[in-house]
């Protein structure tokens, strides 16, 4: 035993050869980069053992190989995208084979966080700015569909490639209090801010809505976050309309702005994003929404704004939860649920414990305290739209007035209720009642284009059966029940109330169901027509409300002669359909700075 110990520490003790990797990489680099760039080209097969060689020493210890292979694998990339630039035109393939060469080695690049870090502190310098912006975005295009390229990352190389007017990262800030929330009707929309991914509408459907926005205001700031596709398409049509297109590089964000940012002011009225911490589920990407539109924002825009800020607020929000007046923040028991679960230690809502008087006074109590957090963001009191149990009520009665609340839960708030400013404060609620009456007197024209402007399957008198069935499940009674609630809860308080139509259509009906939220298909899962999800202002001093038309002509001119009798003219633009579909009306998919 003692033999092959003796030649084990020979060896360990032997002075070190060269090390092949180091040897590797820089028999490679003995190439120009420019030189070692199109022979790639030339010679696609060389790829994997050139740039394998070349990432192993990356990583090396040796800190001046390191270094060496850093800047050679940077001039690599410069070169080749340099000689495309050169010809002026490229393929897919070109920009694979680009996006191939800045990542080094792809597989490992997704595989390796150590690998990818030291990737990551190179891409910034992979491309000169100065280059073709055409060939620059189709590469980032390219780049943020890899895995591991997050917003900070490519934040930084878009930057780095002159692709955005600053970094959002320099314009963050500590959260204080004081900030001004103007949401309210009384005040006018002086910007607009829309999130359209190709993914979601087509050029058309965009430019037919845009078109309208344009139409009905003329003189507002319109500023659209969009992906590269739909960017090149609208490019053209939005520089004629006086719309800012704002390029999002194909991150997977939602057609909804409004939900996960608000547009606010500091004490020195600069604008400020207000992100907020909570994510959504399926809609996490959104969390770096508000920053995408500070960094993203034309100069003379963010001089106007006073240098755009953001920051994240102290406490969850989901705006489309939350209806501002000038006086009141307005919500339901379902706003708070995310932070009520929080404050009670808990990860559903407590329903087993309801038929006690101990687990209501517990969810209340935790209501009011979640409440009073948000009366302090917002800087109004926050008054429910609805009764709350309280302790002292019969045990039973206090119970059932839970099970009728719970028929709103699943519901964002902008979708049931609208408040309009008025010498008495209006209430604008939804009404099923209403929808059935629509739907008995629907003229055949009017059932067919509700057909195919949302692509339903049944037809005639099946989808006539079928849509007045999705009016009485017990789904739809239940919200019938807390829509009632609402209105007589508001009512008792001293606001007006006016109704307005509301129709479920059920996900079962649409012929094509992909894309749905899971769970979404059953026949009592709908997305809701609905008048309500709209936004208001007072412009020279008339009240006006913008939404998106329902494609039921009968539907909208009941909710104009309701608008009128509220004092307020109600403006319909050109429904993105594919956002109602997925329950995301006007006021959902928009976000406004007053």
């Amino acid at each position: 035993m003692i033999f092959p110990l003796l030649v084990a520490l020979s060896i360990a003790a032997a002075p070190a050869g060269p090390d092949p990797a180091e040897a590797a990489a820089r028999a490679w680099m003995a190439t120009p980069p420019a030189a070692l760039a199109e022979r790639l080209e030339r010679e696609p097969a060389l790829v994997p053992q050139a740039l394998g060689a070349l990432g192993q020493a990356l990583g090396a210890a040796d800190r001046t190989l390191s270094h060496d292979v850093s800047e050679y694998l940077i001039q690599c990339s410069r070169a080749r995208s340099g000689a495309l630039a050169k010809r002026g035109t490229w393929s897919p393939a070109d920009v694979q084979a680009l996006l191939t060469l800045d990542l080094v080695t792809p597989g490992r690049f997704v595989a390796d966080a150590g690998f990818r870090s030291r990737v990551l502190a190179l891409l910034p310098r992979d491309l000169d700015p100065s280059g073709p912006a055409r060939l620059r975005d189709d590469l980032l295009l390219a780049l943020n569909q890899i895995e591991g390229i997050d917003f900070a990352a490519s934040e930084a190389i878009e930057s780095g490639w002159g692709a955005v007017p600053r970094q959002s990262a320099a314009r963050r800030v500590p959260y204080t209090a004081g900030l001004r929330f103007d949401d309210e009707a009384e005040r006018s929309l002086s910007a607009s801010i829309y999130s359209l991914p190709s993914a979601f509408f087509d050029t058309a459907a965009a430019d037919a809505f845009l078109s309208a926005v344009r139409k009905a205001a003329p003189k507002r700031t319109i500023l659209v976050l969009t992906d590269l596709p739909l960017y090149r398409a609208l490019e053209g049509r939005a520089h004629s309309l006086g719309i800012h297109l704002l390029e999002t590089y194909g991150r997977g964000y939602s057609p909804w702005p409004r939900d996960p940012f608000s547009l606010v002011r500091t004490p020195a009225g600069g604008v400020l994003v207000l992100v907020r911490p909570n994510l959504q589920t399926g809609r996490e990407e959104d969390a770096h929404l508000g920053p995408e539109l500070v960094q993203n924002l034309p100069d003379e825009i963010d001089r106007a704004w006073g240098k755009a800020t953001w920051t994240e607020a102290p406490v969850p929000f989901h705006n489309g939860q939350i209806l501002l007046t000038r006086d009141a923040g307005w919500i339901t028991l379902h706003t708070l649920e995310p932070r009520i679960l929080a404050l009670l230690g808990v990860n559903r809502v407590p329903v087993d414990t309801f038929g006690t008087a101990t687990g209501l006074d517990r969810y209340v109590a935790a209501a009011h305290t979640a409440a009073g957090e948000l009366s302090k963001l917002y800087g109004r009191t926050m008054r429910f739209v609805h009764p709350l149990p309280e302790p002292g009520a019969p045990l039973e009665a206090r119970s059932a007035q839970m099970r009728t609340l719970g028929g709103g839960a699943g519901y964002d708030l902008d979708s049931l209720v609208t408040f309009l400013p008025g010498k008495t404060s209006v209430a604008l609620v939804a009404d099923l009642a209403a929808g059935r009456k629509l739907l008995a007197n629907l003229p055949a024209t009017e059932r067919s284009a509700l057909r195919t402007g949302y692509d339903l399957a049944p037809e005639g008198a099946a989808l006539t059966s079928a849509l007045g069935a999705a009016q009485e499940t017990p789904r739809a009674v239940a919200i019938a029940a807390f829509l009632d609630l609402t209105a007589g809860h508001l009512a008792a308080n001293g606001v007006r109330v006016l109704r307005l139509p509301l129709l479920r259509i059920p996900y079962a009906l649409l012929r094509d169901q992909a894309g749905l939220p899971d769970g979404a298909t059953g026949n009592d899962h709908e997305f809701l027509l609905t008048w309500n999800n709209v936004v208001a202002e007072t412009r020279d001093g008339h009240l006006r409300a913008e939404g998106f038309a329902s494609l039921l002509p009968s539907g909208d001119a009941a909710a104009r002669a309701t608008f009128t009798q509220a004092g307020a003219q109600l403006d319909l633009f050109p429904p993105l359909v594919r956002s109602i579909v997925l329950n995301g009306g006007y006021r959902c998919a928009s976000a406004h700075v007053r």
